[in-house]
């Protein structure tokens, strides 16, 4: 990981970490279109809110790569825990309302994407239950063999009176 040391004497990291992971991942020339794999991500993105919406579990696991990890509210969870959780959350559920604002999709390399977006979300629980909450998310898409999947998320839930 590349680092920068500043005139305090701290460490931080660098851009560079983002740069590393763009050359890694990289599978095509250097010539690029970032408005072709900002709209690409940006549909990908749409299609990771139809899934939620659509309580798809199945959906939602295969826009992950098999070595996909996120923080959700401060906790990491790796993929294996994210599968399973998906599968039961979803099927637990009478009704996933999710509304989306501020999606913004940052291309940083032909195989490497951010997108980021508010949500809120109202969601019915199969016992009636209803739980609301608000908050960002951020994914890291990376396209590997032709097809764009989340490598790494971040989401923050904070709830809202019912």
């Amino acid at each position: 990981m590349a680092r920068v040391s500043t005139s305090g004497g701290r460490v931080l990291t660098s851009i560079a970490t983002v740069a590393s992971l763009s050359a890694c991942a990289t599978e095509t020339p250097e010539a690029w279109d970032p408005e072709s794999v900002r709209t690409a991500v940006e549909a990908a993105t749409w299609a990771f809110h139809a899934a939620d919406t659509a309580r798809d579990a199945e959906a939602v696991i295969d826009l992950l790569w098999p070595d996909f990890t996120m923080l959700a509210d401060g906790a990491r969870v790796e993929h294996a825990e994210v599968v399973a959780g998906s599968r039961e959350f979803m099927a637990g559920l009478e009704l996933f309302d999710t509304e989306w604002t501020d999606v913004r999709v940052l291309a940083l390399a032909p195989d490497v994407a951010v997108s980021s977006f508010l949500f809120r979300d109202s969601i019915v629980t199969a016992t009636g239950e209803l739980i609301r909450s608000r908050g960002p998310t951020t994914l890291v898409w990376v396209r590997r063999e032709g097809t764009w999947r989340v490598l790494l998320g971040d989401a923050d839930h904070y709830p809202l009176q019912n």
